[in-house]
């Protein structure tokens, strides 16, 4: 079988993906007892439900590839961000915070670049702790 790479998923697109993957994880019905499978079935199809989705189709494979590389991204941050908190940053707003942690977070390799979620960071955040 041979794979096609497929175009980078756009803003819209990881907005949508992230949206999706928490009402499908978070749908008290459905959301603890199901497989993997099934998990990743459901996304797929709420995905394609969608008219922002319509522009290019996107393998159920690449969905979770770009979802765990979110989730990857988002985790670090919050890490770094636990690291700041912990120090008890005397005056520091809540941006003050994210910004010493994303600066943080350039020091890893992965990150060199900087952070590059925050489109969907406020949506993910809430998957705290």
């Amino acid at each position: 079988m041979t794979s096609k790479r497929t175009t980078s998923y756009s803003v819209e697109e990881d907005i949508l993906l992230c949206h999706v993957y928490l009402d499908v994880s978070q749908n008290p019905i459905t959301g603890i007892n199901q497989s993997g499978d099934q998990f990743w079935g459901r996304v797929k199809t709420e995905y394609d439900k969608s008219t922002v989705a319509c522009t290019q189709e996107r393998p159920r494979r690449s969905l979770q590839t770009r979802m765990s590389t979110i989730l990857t991204a988002c985790s670090k941050l919050r890490g770094r961000i636990n690291q700041i908190e912990n120090k008890n940053p005397s005056g520091a707003s809540r941006e003050d915070i994210v910004n010493q942690a994303k600066m943080l977070l350039t020091q890893e390799a992965n990150y060199s670049k900087g952070f590059k979620f925050d489109h969907v960071w406020p949506i993910l955040e809430v998957l705290r702790n």
